[in-house]
């Protein structure tokens, strides 16, 4: 009996300390227009945080903060590795976008980086991957977008991301899927009506600080997982904005 009870003990010990072990927020994109409003929100929450930025970053938009950061690339199997195997988040937050210039066929890079976080991801136990997408991928709202906005939804940048969200929900991690349609411009005041539809459909409107604002709702939430969400804002009305929600 006291050689049972010592091995309960053992395994509590264990439990105890590999669920101490998953803990905090990794942020990938961290630095940019949609990574930003991510950290700050999760700072305010008091969460441990991890900025994943490369060595050329500017961190301007950090500035202040109580962060840690993990220095590497996307593009690195390895750094991307290292981070999660240092830092061991619980949950990883995707706001990375394509570098300037034109993609080829030859220069992937959704599909590509989400190999890297998945694989570490899985190799380093976090429950949760959220990843920002865009309206049009995989066939969403793909009538809309081409009849009334002309945009090409057949293209490499989107048949890429959509690569990407393919290997993220084979893979066998919890994760959570939001797109976007437009983002408006920088810096944009959240309005506080922001929200997620699982309507394919769907195509609006958003700023980066309620997208960001959703995305950390989703985050520990059952109901979120195996999910693909469209985000949007009915209230943001006029103009169309001249960016596509890129970075």
């Amino acid at each position: 009996m006291p050689t049972m009870k010592l091995l309960l003990a053992a395994i509590g010990m264990i439990v105890t300390t590999s669920h101490a072990q998953a803990e905090g927020v990794l942020v990938f994109g961290a630095s940019g227009q949609l990574g930003a409003p991510h950290i700050r929100m999760l700072v305010e929450q008091g969460e441990k945080v991890t900025a994943f930025v490369r060595p050329t970053s500017d961190r301007k938009r950090l500035a202040g903060l109580d962060i840690q950061y993990a220095i590497g690339d996307l593009m690195d199997a390895d750094s991307v590795l290292a981070a999660m195997t240092e830092f061991k988040p619980r949950v990883v937050i995707d706001t990375s976008a394509r570098r300037g210039g034109m993609m080829t066929r030859e220069q992937p890079f959704y599909a590509e980086a989400m190999r890297n976080i998945v694989d570490a991801a899985k190799a380093t136990g976090v429950e949760q991957i959220i990843i920002h997408s865009s309206v049009g991928v995989r066939g969403s709202a793909k009538k809309l977008l081409e009849e009334q906005f002309g945009y090409d939804t057949e293209s490499q940048n989107i048949r890429d991301k959509g690569e990407a969200e393919i290997y993220l929900e084979n893979s066998g991690v919890g994760y959570t899927i939001i797109r976007n349609g437009l983002l408006e411009f920088e810096p944009a005041e959240s309005t506080g009506n922001g929200y997620l539809i699982e309507d394919m459909n769907a195509f609006g409107r958003i700023t980066r600080t309620d997208l960001a604002a959703l995305s950390l709702d989703c985050m520990d939430k059952a109901e979120c997982l195996g999910k693909i969400y469209h985000a949007q804002d009915d209230t943001l009305v006029g103009p169309r904005p001249e960016n596509d929600g890129g970075e």
